[in-house]
């Protein structure tokens, strides 16, 4: 007992020590992990209680929902307001809620489309209109929690990140899984996305009211314009980046049919256990970069750059070489041929974080335009070859078409600084070169899948390894140099 307190002080102790900054990317991190933890707790039960296509329908719903949320509230928490938290900081409030009250009425405008338009859209959407109604809600709400959440982070205040993730994660679980439960074998769908939309909903109120309240009606037409400005070339980028990730099963339930669009979910979701990771690392990554090329310190930005990329790389190896036991738990044997996509979408994820290194120094220059113009170009070159591919070899291309597309993404991003005048931010060569060297290894690894003990043995390389360079790896969330 007594070496157990000992230990947990010493834990304890070596938090204090860390950076404001590395505090706030530990409890994202371990938020992140918290939500989809419980996702990937919970997606195993969805996937046993609710019929295929059920399940399959829930997929459709949340690609539609993650696309349109971009053209209805112009997803202004990802750009714009990271550089109006530096340059408006003596009037945060009243900039916050100036968003707040433009991305609802940019909602409310899109919503009166839907409507005219209503019949169409449930056509080409095939979801029941219930569910269209509870995205809309969804819409008008959530940005209130997500300038909340970003305002938290960059001010590197991360409890209230942290209990606040967890109360409505793990509401929207456990209300879901009795939703489920207690609806009939064809209404499950509806039931899983009605309430843990609604408990979203009803979470991103209180935030409401709060950003309403401490921005006390000072709306603010001028920052109606500085948002317009640098975010609007920026809606293009940013749908352009969920057609990306979302479009995969948008067109798998058009091209085949909804039960492979959940055999596809499934192993994406297996694969999204390391996005989890970067999501959380690049949300407090982000000012730290902003504060490094505003004070111009290159060598920092190259040096932290080359060594969260490598991290990233160990990550990405591991969750594929795991990819077997991750389907297994998360889906019952009808979505075991799934794991064969995991490779794929994984080696993809890595290449989203290679490309965000690069943009988030163009998001800093304001060079919104030439990033819409890569994600535009990458995201119709997915639909393209989704279009093509998904016909002759099955849902199982999606994952290799959309991984070709991230490559062209950092491609393009790398070579955009580069033409900015910013090529010396970042060591390029030796990105590429672990890039590459990535790209292989994890595509190639789904050959090991049928040699279980050659496949352990490279878990444990992966895991002494990581023990080898612990003090390397854990100074990666000390204090920013």
């Amino acid at each position: 007992m007594g070496m157990m307190i000992k230990r947990l002080t010493g834990w304890r102790s070596r938090f204090d020590r860390l950076s404001p900054a590395a505090k706030t990317s530990l409890a994202l991190i371990i938020s992140k992990f918290f939500q989809r933890g419980l996702g990937l707790i919970t997606g195993p039960i969805f996937s046993r209680i609710m019929p295929m296509a059920e399940y399959g329908l829930i997929s459709n719903f949340t690609s539609w929902q993650s696309i349109l949320y971009i053209v209805a509230t112009l997803n202004m928490a990802q750009g714009v307001f990271n550089n109006g938290m530096l340059e408006f900081e003596e009037d945060r409030d009243s900039f916050v809620f100036s968003l707040l009250m433009l991305a609802n009425l940019v909602t409310l405008a899109f919503a009166g489309v839907m409507v005219i338009f209503h019949q169409w859209a449930v056509s080409v959407m095939k979801l029941p209109p219930a569910m269209i109604l509870v995205m809309f809600a969804y819409f008008f709400m959530t940005p209130a929690y997500n300038y909340w959440l970003g305002r938290k982070r960059f001010e590197y205040r991360y409890r209230p990140i942290l209990w606040v993730t967890a109360a409505v994660s793990l509401s929207s679980a456990v209300l879901s899984i009795i939703a489920v439960l207690m609806a009939p074998q064809d209404g499950k769908a509806n039931a899983k996305v009605l309430t843990a939309e609604m408990v979203s909903v009803l979470a991103a109120a209180v935030f409401y009211v709060l950003t309403c309240v401490k921005g006390k009606g000072r709306l603010n037409v001028r920052y109606w314009r500085y948002a317009l400005i640098i975010n609007l070339p920026l809606v293009p980028h940013y749908l352009s980046m969920q057609i990306l990730s979302a479009s995969d099963r948008i067109m798998i339930t058009h091209l085949v049919d909804s039960s492979a669009t959940a055999i596809y979910n499934v192993a994406y979701t297996a694969a999204a256990v390391v996005l989890i990771f970067w999501n959380s690392v690049d949300a407090a990554y982000a000012p730290w970069i902003y504060q490094r090329m505003r004070d111009k310190n290159y060598a920092a930005l190259r040096r932290r750059g080359e060594e969260v990329i490598l991290l990233f790389a160990g990550c990405a190896a591991l969750a594929t070489l795991f990819a077997p036991e991750l389907i297994r738990i998360l889906g019952p044997e009808q979505y075991y041929e799934g794991v064969y996509v995991i490779p794929s979408v994984v080696a993809g994820v890595f290449f989203t974080a290679v490309f965000a290194l690069y943009m988030r120094v163009e998001l800093y220059l304001k060079k919104t335009v030439s990033i819409m113009v890569a994600t535009v170009l990458a995201a119709a070159a997915n639909i393209g070859l989704n279009a093509l591919c998904i016909p002759h070899w099955g849902y199982q291309a999606a994952g290799y078409t959309t991984l070709v597309c991230y490559m062209m993404l950092a491609l393009f991003h790398a070579l955009n600084l580069k033409r900015l005048g910013y090529g010396q931010v970042y060591g390029n060569r030796r990105i590429a070169l672990i890039s590459l060297g990535v790209c292989v290894c994890i595509v190639s690894l789904s050959a090991l899948y049928t040699h279980p003990v050659i496949r352990y043995a490279l878990i444990a390389v992966l895991l002494m390894l990581g023990i080898r360079f612990r003090k390397k790896l854990t100074g990666l969330l000390r204090k920013q140099r």
